[in-house]
């Protein structure tokens, strides 16, 4: 079996991660902005001996909001700088966001992310199809292999992530066709499997290979970390706006799959 025909091979039952659904869309979406302390940010993530940024945003918004925990979510912390920038979507805006502070935040939690200062604006609730969107976004673009284990192949599957330009170069014997090709394939593949949107256009900003926490005090998977630009084109509104709220990809509550919405370019030829 080739490794392009074991490539996201999932149970019957289980539906594909960013399939359509027929639920109604989320009432109300509101995006996040939030500047972050980085020098207060660094020393709890030392205190919880936390590995990666991400993994530990992940725990500070679960420690100081609970289910209202913004996600999916983006860290953005330029190198040098004193402050980071923190976007996420959630279903609370500001105000409940710092009523679930007040009750459940640590001190250096506030002084990391004051709660004060975490500002909100609802995004729309009714999107157009066709509308065209600009868009950004930060990603992991893996594949999973499922492989049987055991000497001899007879043993449970076992699911592996593996970058989707590597699995590419496997299938083909030989490194046929770019980075940027395949991560925007894997991108178009992501955003019609959703239903609610299609890839216009798009290009690989900056890659990265990092190690990627999921659980406190657990091991790291290294992969690809990939930000693309492009231009997308409304398919389903309701369906879009499922999208919006669950994000692109794997790792999306760990600061992976947050669409960032902008001005869209000129389209072609216009």
């Amino acid at each position: 079996m080739t490794a392009a025909a074991q490539l996201e091979m999932l149970p019957a039952a289980v539906p594909a991660a960013d399939a359509p659904t027929d639920t109604p869309p989320p009432s109300a979406l509101h995006l996040i902005r939030a500047e972050i302390r980085l020098s207060d940010f660094q020393r709890w993530m030392g205190g919880k001996r936390l590995a990666g940024p991400d993994h530990a945003m992940h725990c500070l918004l679960t420690e100081c909001y609970g289910d209202l925990a913004p996600k999916p979510f983006r860290l953005i912390t330029p190198r040098g700088a004193s402050a980071g920038i923190f976007y996420g979507y959630a279903t609370a805006g500001a105000a409940a966001l710092q009523e679930a502070a007040s009750v459940f935040a640590d001190p250096l939690h506030c002084r990391i992310m004051p709660p004060g200062q975490v500002a909100s604006k609802p995004m729309p609730t009714q999107w157009t199809a066709g509308r065209r969107l600009g868009f950004e976004v930060r990603v992991r673009p893996t594949r999973r292999l499922h492989r049987p284990a055991g000497k001899n192949g007879d043993g449970p599957v076992h699911a592996a992530e593996r970058d989707a330009w590597l699995m590419q170069a496997l299938d083909d014997g030989q490194e046929t066709r770019t980075r940027e090709a395949v991560y925007i394939d894997w991108l178009a593949e992501r955003l019609a499997q959703s239903g609610g949107a299609q890839l216009e256009s798009a290009a690989l900003v900056s890659f990265q290979r990092t190690r990627a926490y999921r659980k406190r005090g657990g091991g790291a998977s290294e992969g690809p970390d990939a930000l693309l630009r492009g231009t997308l084109i409304i398919a389903n509104p309701a369906a879009f706006a499922h999208l919006l709220a669950r994000g692109v990809g794997r790792h999306r509550a760990y600061g992976y799959g947050m669409l960032l919405l902008r001005p869209a370019a000129p389209p072609p030829g216009g």
